[in-house]
């Protein structure tokens, strides 16, 4: 009598790339290490590239929650379906946690999100440890520690999607005063020693980098920077190609006196300007050489919750969706989406955070075994993060955004 084991016909590896291309990138980790043969085909770039193509099917919103110098991450799915039912009834999604930084001794620089990592200066891995600056991985606590830099600056963090790189981008402040172009510094995250390089930067007149985190598309980042310190003056968009490390400034219409943000629009930078309630415009970069842009006009449907001063622009999702998140997690929490070709607007309530918390909404994380496996980034047990859940907000009712006929 045979049994089972002798009947069962092994797995062909084509459905097995098929079957876990579908799992989290944790999960996905994980089966490498279970046998020889699913840590050969895992590792292989075609699995890499064909696990990051279904990561961008099923982008996730990235919140980053801020409270009294502790800072937790958490995530959901992006909305995937179009926005054309203008009757459709609000939703409710539930949040997942994935880690959170206590207070530190040391307040933290919060710098932003790139590709799948975030960016701390000032910040100690441990409860004993020094300041150090941190790039972390938020879902798995994958973290690099880089040397610090003794100087006063804004610093970026920019992806080279070709060479698959990591660089940080320090703009020195001190330009301002003696207008010397070459005191900025770049940094490549890499398996050897990691060093600041010194780099030039040829837009001299424009010395004041604003106080945004910038945006880094195609390998391409954009940040603005102005003539002064004080408005009203001119701004230009600073662009620095994290391959070739050259910079280019282009003209750019930015109106400081309302909420301005910088985005990712269809894979290329925009610029949003929301003034007060109801109107909305973006202008996309259409030719960086000419320096040519289009600008659109939108007037907001009349809502019952969206102010400028209560929210923020997460950022523009790939289907064309501007996506609108509170600011605090005091009372019921909403993130809005905004379909500029339909004019109309779905309001989703999320369940689960934490709170009284500030936060940062990101749009389009998507899963990336790169980040995952790169050798530089160390495992989180020396790192000190709470995995346990904290316990979440009190759900009260309120009302949620509606488009008016």
């Amino acid at each position: 009598m045979s049994t089972g084991e002798e009947n069962s016909a092994p797995i062909p590896n084509d459905l097995i790339v098929q079957i876990f291309s579908r799992l989290p990138a944790e999960s996905a980790a994980r089966c490498r290490c279970l046998s020889k043969l699913w840590g050969s085909i895992l590792h292989r770039p075609f699995f890499t590239e064909l696990f990051l193509t279904r990561s961008w099917a099923r982008p996730r919103i990235l919140f980053a929650l801020k409270r009294e110098d502790a800072w937790s991450f958490y995530s959901l799915p992006q909305r995937q379906h179009d926005l054309h039912d203008k009757a459709s009834p609000p939703l409710v999604a539930y949040s997942d946690f994935h880690m959170k930084f206590p207070k530190d001794i040391i307040s933290p620089e919060y710098h932003g999100f790139t590709s799948g990592l975030i960016y701390f200066s000032r910040k100690s891995i441990t409860l004993k440890s020094q300041e150090e600056t941190v790039i972390c991985e938020p879902r798995t606590g994958q973290y690099a520690t880089v040397p610090k830099l003794l100087r006063y600056g804004k610093s970026f963090l920019g992806y080279d999607p070709i060479g698959k790189q990591f660089k940080v981008l320090f703009m020195d402040h001190t330009d301002c005063v003696t207008h010397c172009s070459d005191l900025h510094r770049v940094l490549t995250l890499g398996n050897g020693i990691m060093e600041w390089r010194k780099i030039k930067c040829s837009c001299s007149l424009f010395h004041h980098v604003m106080d945004d985190e910038g945006i880094c598309i195609n390998g391409v980042l954009y940040f603005a920077s102005k003539q002064r310190y004080y408005f009203p003056c001119d701004v230009k968009i600073v662009c620095f190609d994290v391959r070739s490390e050259k910079f280019k400034s282009i003209d750019v219409e930015w109106d400081s006196s309302w909420y301005v943000k910088l985005v990712n629009y269809k894979g290329k930078v925009g610029v949003i300007t929301w003034k007060g309630l109801c109107e909305l415009s973006i202008s996309v970069l259409e030719d960086v050489e000419k320096q040519e842009w289009s600008k659109y006009v939108y007037t907001l449907p009349e809502n019952s919750i969206l102010d400028s001063s209560k929210y923020s622009i997460a950022g523009v999702t790939a289907r064309g969706e501007i996506v609108f998140s509170r600011n605090l997690t005091s009372g019921p929490f909403y993130v809005v989406y905004f379909s500029l070709e339909s004019n109309t607007l779905q309001s989703v309530e999320i369940q689960g955070l934490e709170k009284d918390h500030g936060v940062c909404a990101y749009v389009d994380l998507v899963e990336d075994l790169n980040v995952n496996d790169a050798k530089y980034l160390k495992s989180s047990p020396r790192l000190n993060v709470i995995t346990v859940r904290p316990k979440p907000q009190e759900r009260n009712s309120a009302p949620s955004v509606k488009n008016k006929p």
